[in-house]
């Protein structure tokens, strides 16, 4: 019996399972924290970055288009109220 206890007490008391699976999905979680950081930084070399003059150009292809269907949605909401207005005034 005293070789039992003398073997349990040189033993090291080992933390819950609990705390046990905590740690190890700690670790896959930082593995994979770290796995995705590579992989954008690996996609991030194969992008074809546009140079200044296309995007320039793309700016303000988008900026002048915005303009256009501002004032497009500008024309048709003045129609509309107009139309509206014409409706209702009739039937009054």
């Amino acid at each position: 019996m005293a070789d039992n206890d003398n073997k349990e007490s040189n033993q090291r008391p080992q933390p819950p399972a609990k705390a046990k699976a905590a740690e190890k999905q700690k670790g896959a979680f930082l593995k994979k924290i770290k796995k995705g950081v590579m992989d954008i930084r690996y996609e991030l070399k194969r992008v074809t970055w546009p140079t200044w003059k296309e995007l320039f150009n793309y700016t303000v292809t988008v900026l002048v288009v915005c303009a256009i269907m501002g004032v497009l949605i500008y024309v048709l909401d003045i129609s509309l109220n107009w139309l509206l207005r014409i409706t209702l005034s009739i039937g009054a």
